[in-house]
């Protein structure tokens, strides 16, 4: 090998070895500015299905008459009326409200609410929505949680009561119910003997 030719490997090697922290200075710039303009800038979704978002202040159990009667509720709420008629069917006194602005050209509401429960410890939660692409079709399963038989609980009737938003879809929108029951521990009476 010639002198010249082990130069300008030698070269080659230093330009080579050179250009690599510029790499990956350039790296960390383009991922810096990313997460800095995350809501500016909007890169290609693949998962083109519903995104779900739980609405600030939801799950809650609202306080009723112990003479109020109501029925489950299973709705989806595609504008303020829609919502203002479901907030107001489940709770007369007008209390229940929205703590966010909805966006409805954006967003639906899935909302739920139970029957009046006389028992603490009683809770109602959208738990997942599940996805069938085929179908296109959305499950919403929603957990709905009693005291067990040991629970001391006080009565205190209320409507428990969920929302979530879900970005606009045209697929069908289904509901399941689980029912699950809270065990609590058994207190043993201490006596002196």
């Amino acid at each position: 090998m010639t002198e010249r030719s082990l130069a300008t490997m030698t070269d080659k090697k230093k330009i080579y070895i050179s250009l690599f922290p510029l790499f990956i200075i350039i790296l960390l710039i383009i991922g810096a500015g990313y997460f800095l303009l995350a809501d500016e800038i909007k890169l290609p979704d693949f998962n083109k299905g519903p995104k779900i978002r739980r609405i600030e202040g939801f799950p809650t159990n609202v306080l009723v008459a112990q003479d109020q009667k109501a029925d489950k509720q299973r709705e989806v709420l595609e504008n303020e009326q829609e919502l203002d008629e479901f907030l107001n069917s489940v709770d007369k006194s007008g209390f229940l409200t929205m703590r966010e602005k909805l966006d409805f050209n954006k967003e639906i509401l899935v909302a739920v609410a139970s029957e009046v429960e006389s028992l603490d410890g009683h809770r109602i939660k959208i738990r997942k929505v599940y996805e069938d692409k085929a179908n296109k079709a959305l499950l919403v399963s929603i957990i709905e949680e009693f005291p067990g038989e040991n629970c001391v609980a006080d009565v205190n009737t209320h409507i428990g009561v969920d929302i979530v938003a879900i970005n606009k879809t045209d697929w069908t929108i289904d509901f399941e119910r689980v029912k699950e029951v809270a065990e609590c521990p058994q207190t043993e009476s201490t006596g002196s003997n």
